[in-house]
């Protein structure tokens, strides 16, 4: 009897297991849909290589040449970008556009916000389609925009980290405490050596320097004999005197305010000041007087409604009109006219407000 070899194929995890007929159907289609099952398992597994790959694939890309990229990009930005400052809170891009459209082409209008609360920061930056337009951009600083002189200048690169200091004072200083130096004797002189070295090193620089100022410079020639106008007395504060009184004021200064003239106005007169503005008639006790020639003036105190009231009235103003004195000081002078009335005699301040002199 001759051996009969069994020949069974060899099934690989790639190919599909053979599907044996049997008399059960649904056997065979619970095999088949495992089947479909694995087989859409491996192309998931598939696709989700290529797609790892390719993403890998373009972030080393990124990482070689897009960041340069960007960088060059948002400086050539920069070059044809303007910065407008004192923009008011309340403007739209749209406006900012139309401010600057007859400038040239406008790409973009970004208005700066506050990152907290999303208010505008009043400041906003106006991009341009080329550099050329920069220059009729900044003729436009302090022009009126809603109300308001903006300032327009060329925008500038930000370099990252530049000019940031980690301490309070001059940039780049960190601050902090560096630490006794020790006694050094080649120090700065001082006291009476210092004098001393200062006028020898001034003296050799001097020696040595040349003139630093231009020897064709045109200097005025000092005039040794007076000029007609100072010879007859017409100076500039003389001049100034004559023409700043008007007739009727000199005759008012030189009468009641000099200390020559017998009629002249003491402290603690009580007098009347008539002038074209309210109060038109102004009586009162005389408190201070300010002799300063043309700025002469006088404070005058009394009560109103139940109030101490002190006007000053300047002698010299075209305002006031008279002076009239109702009635001298007692015992013809007094030092403290404002406390003999307030402290000594309150009832005076009250005659002279009801009107009794």
């Amino acid at each position: 009897m001759a051996d009969v070899e069994s020949t069974q194929p060899t099934t690989n995890g790639s190919e599909n297991p053979p599907v044996e007929d049997g008399d059960d159907a649904e056997t065979n289609e619970i095999l088949l849909m495992k089947q479909r099952v694995e087989e859409m398992e491996r192309e998931a597994n598939k696709l989700r290589e290529l797609q790892a790959a390719a993403e890998q694939a373009s972030n080393s890309a990124d990482e070689s040449g897009g960041g340069q990229e960007a960088e060059d990009d948002k400086s050539l930005a920069d070059t044809r970008s303007v910065y407008v400052g004192n923009v008011d809170y309340g403007a739209t891009p749209e406006e900012i556009q139309g401010h600057f459209q007859a400038c040239g082409t406008i790409n973009r209008v970004t208005i700066l916000c506050d990152k907290f609360t999303g208010h505008p920061k009043g400041y906003a930056y106006v991009e341009f389609s080329e550099p050329e337009h920069i220059d009729a951009a900044v003729a436009l600083d302090n022009s009126l925009f809603r109300g308001r002189l903006i300032k327009v200048t060329a925008k500038r690169t930000n370099i990252p980290g530049f000019g940031r200091g980690r301490g309070r004072g001059r940039p780049g200083y960190r601050g902090g405490y560096r630490g006794y130096s020790g006694y050094s004797p080649y120090t700065r002189p001082r006291g009476r050596f210092a004098s001393t070295a200062a006028r020898a090193s001034a003296s050799t620089s001097a020696t040595t320097a040349s003139y630093p100022f231009s020897k064709t410079a045109l200097l005025p020639t000092p005039s040794s004999q007076p000029t007609p106008a100072l010879r007859d007395g017409k100076g500039i504060m003389r001049h100034l005197q004559e023409s700043l009184y008007s007739p009727g004021k000199a005759e008012m200064i030189k009468t009641l305010f000099s200390r020559r003239s017998p009629k002249q106005l003491r402290v603690g007169s009580i007098i009347s000041i008539t002038s074209d503005q309210a109060p038109t008639v102004f009586n009162g006790v005389l408190i201070a007087i300010r002799r300063r020639g043309p700025d002469t003036s006088i404070r005058v105190r009394n009560i109103l409604q139940r109030t101490g009231v002190e006007v000053q009235f300047f002698v010299n103003s075209p305002g006031l009109k008279e002076i009239k004195l109702l009635k001298p000081p007692p015992k013809g002078r007094m030092r403290r006219a404002k406390l003999f009335y307030l402290r000594d005699s309150p009832e005076k301040m009250s005659m002279l407000a009801a009107g009794k002199h």
